[in-house]
């Protein structure tokens, strides 16, 4: 059963990465600009722990973004030892032409399922999450 979850899982985020690279961005780039801009302003490691990826991974990412002008690192004025990463103004039209291709993929993606169908999947995922949020 977990095979093939695991299996659809990947599948899905195969085919969104598919048509986000048609803008030249890949999935986890998209990931990390649709954060960034919610947030507006935001730490390496407030992205790295909001993605679930390490710092140092987060840190390429950001490099990555930065050589693309896609984001800038602000030394904070609150805090110096903090740089908040925000989004350029090239970034934030990227993620305006990205954002409606996300809704487009979710609509495909739960195409013929209905709202109580919606609402059994959302109960199962926080169901198992809560089960296992502080298991070994």
């Amino acid at each position: 059963m977990a095979h093939i979850t695991e299996n659809s899982l990947k599948e899905i985020a195969d085919a969104f990465g598919r048509r986000l690279k048609k803008n030249e961005v890949t999935r986890i780039q998209w990931i990390a600009l649709y954060y960034i801009n919610i947030n507006k302003t935001i730490t390496q490691r407030e992205l790295s722990n909001i993605m679930c990826v390490k710092d140092s991974s987060i840190g390429r990412l950001i490099d990555r973004l930065e050589r693309d002008q896609l984001v800038q690192r602000i030394r904070s004025k609150e805090d110096r030892r903090n740089i908040n990463i925000v989004l350029t103004k090239l970034g934030k039209e990227k993620i305006e032409k990205l954002t409606p291709e996300g809704e487009r993929f979710n609509k495909k993606l739960i195409e013929g399922l209905n709202e109580e169908e919606l609402r059994i999947y959302e109960k199962v995922i926080k169901t198992m999450v809560s089960n296992i949020k502080n298991y070994g």
